[in-house]
């Protein structure tokens, strides 16, 4: 059960972030989920996890990456990391696992697309639908399919968006997952939070907030998440 209850709760967590399901885990009806308990610390001074109070966003940064490694952090999230200008991210979109295009307020047919090893590893549509490419009736050059380059997604989109029926699309870019084997990105400076989480036991968690005022640390809040 470790699996289902950490994918479920990190579900959770991406859909009060964001308000948009995990790209690997499309809404879907069923059984309701086993209650759990969530237990919060507050950090607001000193430091956790060699992460300080009043520390700078890139520092903090690469104490996450090394995180990696001791604590399997799968990536961090970004909080409103949003754009409504393709033209500005030719050189951020690489830097991220995970890319929300939609129209503002959100659709159904938004589009989700992750990636792995810097190839496109899925892409679905907000209402859960599967693709193996988006527009699913485009040509190889103005389409995004599954297996394509990360460095080939800027041109890609680029000629998406010049297409009448797709434009509205790039209303609301949403880049949430940061890929922690790329470089800092110095934008995420400007977002209110950051959070990752890892396992700690059977059928428990934790996740950790890292929140920002002026590009610094200003709190952390860690919340333990367990079964009853």
């Amino acid at each position: 059960m470790k699996v289902n209850f950490i994918g479920f709760l990190l579900l959770l967590i991406t859909l009060a972030g964001c308000q948009f399901e995990s790209p690997e885990n499309p809404l879907t009806t069923g059984p309701e989920p086993e209650p759990y308990k969530i237990v919060r610390d507050s950090i607001l001074t000193g430091t956790y996890l060699d992460i300080a109070i009043n520390e700078d966003a890139a520092s903090v940064y690469a104490k996450i990456q090394a995180l990696q490694t001791t604590k399997d952090i799968a990536g961090l999230h970004v909080v409103s990391n949003i754009f409504s200008d393709l033209r500005i991210l030719e050189k951020r979109l690489p830097l991220y696992q995970y890319i929300l295009l939609d129209e503002k307020p959100g659709t159904g047919s938004g589009v989700q697309i992750t990636t792995e090893g810097q190839v496109v590893k899925a892409i679905y549509l907000n209402d859960g639908k599967k693709l193996s490419q988006w527009p699913e009736k485009g040509n190889a050059s103005s389409s995004v399919r599954i297996g394509d380059s990360v460095a080939s997604l800027y041109q890609k989109l680029s000629k998406i968006s010049t297409i009448s029926t797709y434009r509205n699309k790039f209303q609301w870019i949403s880049l949430l997952t940061k890929n922690l084997a790329t470089g800092y990105d110095a934008g995420m400076s400007q977002s209110p939070q950051w959070y990752f989480g890892y396992t700690t036991g059977t059928d428990q968690m934790d996740q950790i907030q890292v929140h920002f005022q002026g590009g610094k640390v200003s709190k952390i809040y860690v919340d333990h998440y367990s079964r009853y």
